[in-house]
């Protein structure tokens, strides 16, 4: 992805194309809110989609586990010893539900920053990436000695009216491709940018991001997109994504699972 102005970026990227998904995701939206569930139905849908975010992101990066093992880990105490196969879980599970918690707390007044952004990546003593990076993406990194001020433009830009505007679907979409662009962290940075991206959804009422086994190929093929200046196609990936959440989570409550 080229480098670009953060703040005229919002107005060139999504001008186009925006209001299909809109309608529909506004509308699935407005239906979940609509069965005016309990506490309990809604605690129930939440770790539901800690399951179906952990698994699919996991699996993302080629790790092998079941929704029926992240279930289980979902169930107990985080703090409890972790065990070699558990320890990602108990990660991922921790940074979305720290976000889950900013969105509760915040609405849409939640802010990602740059402390925040290293507290969900969770790595122990780690920091911003200190090396160059995958030289071999089509985008070559950001050198770490920019870094840390590329990441706080960033995060400065995610706060300004005009990105205010734009529908979670489209912020989320700008995060998510930023923070990969960026690649703040020797490892793990799509796991992150999911993550915090995800705020951008769960402060306005929206499941997280869940990137299905399903439409990986789509998400990847979206990425590669995203670095000839077509963001698109990521906006409908995850508004779709978003929109199949949803729709589960409708028929989950009617079911009464």
């Amino acid at each position: 992805m080229q480098r670009r102005s953060d703040k005229k970026s919002p107005q060139v990227l999504f001008s186009r194309g925006g209001s299909d998904w809109i309608r529909r995701v506004g509308q699935k939206h407005k239906q979940l809110l609509d069965l005016l569930l309990s506490e309990e139905q809604k605690e129930k849908l939440d770790r539901w989609a800690e399951t179906e975010f952990v698994y699919s992101t996991l699996n993302l990066e080629g790790a092998n586990l079941t929704r029926e093992h992240i279930a289980r880990v979902a169930s107990r105490p985080l703090d409890a010893p972790a065990v070699d196969d558990r320890a990602p879980i108990a990660a991922a599970l921790a940074a979305l539900r720290m976000v889950a918690s900013m969105a509760r707390a915040n609405g849409r007044a939640a802010e990602l920053t740059g402390e925040v952004l290293l507290d969900l990546h969770g790595e122990p003593g780690g920091g911003f990436r200190r090396d160059a990076g995958d030289s071999s993406r089509a985008v070559k990194p950001a050198p770490p000695e920019h870094l840390l001020s590329l990441i706080e433009n960033a995060c400065q830009w995610w706060t300004a009216e005009s990105f205010a505007e734009l529908n979670p679907v489209e912020q989320a979409s700008i995060v998510l491709l930023r923070l990969i662009d960026l690649q703040p962290f020797e490892q793990g940075n799509e796991r992150t940018a999911l993550v915090a991206a995800s705020l951008f959804t769960l402060r306005s009422g929206l499941p997280p991001i869940i990137i299905r086994p399903e439409i990986r190929e789509a998400f990847r093929h979206a990425l590669d997109e995203a670095t000839r200046m077509n963001t698109q196609p990521m906006v409908e990936l995850i508004a779709g994504a978003i929109e199949r959440s949803v729709g589960d989570m409708i028929e989950r409550a009617e079911k009464g699972t």
